[in-house]
């Protein structure tokens, strides 16, 4: 009996020291963060009191500070570069093509670029938010003696608190664009996802049988192949460029997908035929006493002056209504067997 209980007891033991051991493990996996949270303001402040130009060794209260070297940023003909002590733990990024830029999203209302001056940089980096704001800022410096790193060379503020997508390009292929941390007040988000999406101008579509019209897809990136399609192409189809060509009556759903994703947008197409009421045309009546009489009727009534026509006989008379000055409306019967000939000028 004792040699059961010390034995459930040694079982019991090794099941705790498991359960602590998964609870240690997890915890340690939740504590692992891909940015330096600010602690202290420059100079010991009460108040974030970096302004561009200032050295910013660590992020100030309430920035989050990601490395260049953070998967998050998304940069383009840029290469690592080692510089143990100097940059924001050790390294940064330059580049020097035309075709040299980084971006990242991040969710905030503001944001700064940290970098080290040095005389090759771009003097007139431009960076675009959102795709609509644009600015432009420098890590340029003349001096050939003091090349500071972790300088605050741009900043942001007062953005609304939502996602924003930050782009920033060189202005030419002689200088250097680097990047050595970005500090945000919210966080980066990652690009790949956020990028992905697509909508349409229109969610409904009306089209005649015969007619055409396009549909433009918005897609994010702008490079982001869109792939048409249609649910039914006996009603409406579409071409890869968006144009839709409605072929019979009916409903049919148009779809435009990113290439090699599940992600899509949908647009409502309803066929209908021609309404052909309206329509013109001019019918000219030869009476047998060689008289000629001439109206211009609609299509429904052209028809029904034609049915009339193959079904009526002897004096059955059919009626056309006209507008003539200072009438309000003139009624004329033209009988049947009185005709002798007539012809329709459509326009």
């Amino acid at each position: 009996m004792v040699n059961l209980f010390k034995k459930s007891f040694i079982y019991l033991a090794l099941i705790m020291l498991a359960l602590v051991s998964i609870g240690v493990e997890n915890a340690s996996a939740a504590e692992v963060v891909d940015y330096e949270e600010g602690a202290t303001n420059l100079n010991n402040t009460p108040e974030n009191s970096a302004v561009v130009g200032s050295r910013l060794l660590k992020p100030e209260i309430g920035w989050k500070r990601y490395d260049d070297s953070n998967p998050l940023i998304i940069k383009n003909k840029m290469f690592y570069q080692s510089q143990p002590n100097l940059a924001y733990k050790n390294g940064q990024s330059p580049g020097n093509s035309i075709e040299t830029y980084f971006k990242f999203d991040f969710i905030g209302t503001k944001f700064r670029i940290i970098d080290q001056l040095h005389p090759n940089r771009d003097k007139n980096t431009k960076i675009t938010i959102d795709g609509e704001i644009v600015e432009y800022y420098s890590a340029y410096t003349s001096s050939s003696v003091v090349h500071p790193f972790q300088t605050l060379v741009y900043e942001k503020n007062s953005l609304t608190n939502t996602k924003h997508t930050v782009l920033i390009e060189k202005s030419d292929d002689t200088s250097y664009l680097t990047l050595d941390a970005i500090d945000v007040d919210g966080i980066l988000l990652d690009s790949e996802e956020v990028k992905k999406s697509i909508s349409l101008d229109k969610n409904n579509l009306e089209l005649l049988e015969g007619s055409s019209e396009k549909l433009t897809a918005t897609v994010t990136p702008d490079s982001a192949n869109v792939i048409w399609t249609s649910d039914d192409e006996s009603i409406a189809t579409v071409d890869q460029n968006g144009t839709v060509t409605a072929i019979s009556e009916g409903q049919a759903i148009i779809t435009a997908t990113i290439e090699n994703t599940d992600i899509s947008a949908t647009s409502t197409v309803i066929v209908k035929k021609p309404d052909n009421s309206f329509s013109s045309a001019i019918l000219s009546i030869t009476l047998v006493n060689g008289i000629t009489k001439e109206y211009e009727v609609t299509n429904t009534v052209l028809n029904n002056y034609l049915n009339w026509f193959e079904s009526a006989q002897g004096t059955s008379t059919f009626k056309f209504s006209k507008t003539i000055s200072p009438y309000k409306k003139v009624t004329e019967y033209i009988v049947h067997d009185k005709i002798a000939s007539f012809e329709v000028r459509e326009y």
